[in-house]
């Protein structure tokens, strides 16, 4: 990917996808270089301005910048939930079996993402109408 710039800022794959472009005033970090996305961008910054202590990690491989992300995360004191099937691994099957293996030892919560959804929704509605 690196060596044919396929994500080149300015390119096709660069762009968000329409359905997931952001609105006006979300957030959007720098472009990451490396494999831990909290090690090389604004991402630290905007999540302390906004005290975030809980953070939902996916990607497209979760064997570099999941995992590397994940760990950088942890270390920083963040509550870390990483996902079954909300990435992939290089190597097939059995690499993306292992990697679902490390997960719980570099995360707080692994689960699928109707899983996460359903807790999210579960927890704004307590939080709306706590008993």
């Amino acid at each position: 990917m690196f060596d044919n710039r396929e994500f080149a800022a300015g390119s096709w794959n660069a762009d968000f996808h329409p359905e997931l472009s952001p609105i006006d005033g979300e957030v959007v970090i720098t472009p990451h270089k490396n494999i831990d996305v909290l090690a090389n961008t604004d991402l630290g910054v905007h999540l302390r301005q906004h005290n975030v202590e809980y953070i939902a990690i996916a990607g497209m491989i979760g064997t570099h910048c999941v995992e590397s992300t994940a760990r950088s995360c942890m270390e920083h004191g963040y509550h870390v939930t990483t996902f079954t099937d909300a990435t992939a691994a290089l190597g097939g099957r059995a690499a993306y079996d292992a990697m679902v293996q490390r997960y719980p030892t570099i995360s707080h919560a692994t689960l699928s993402v109707d899983e996460y959804l359903g807790a999210v929704g579960a927890a704004l509605k307590n939080q709306a109408h706590p008993q």
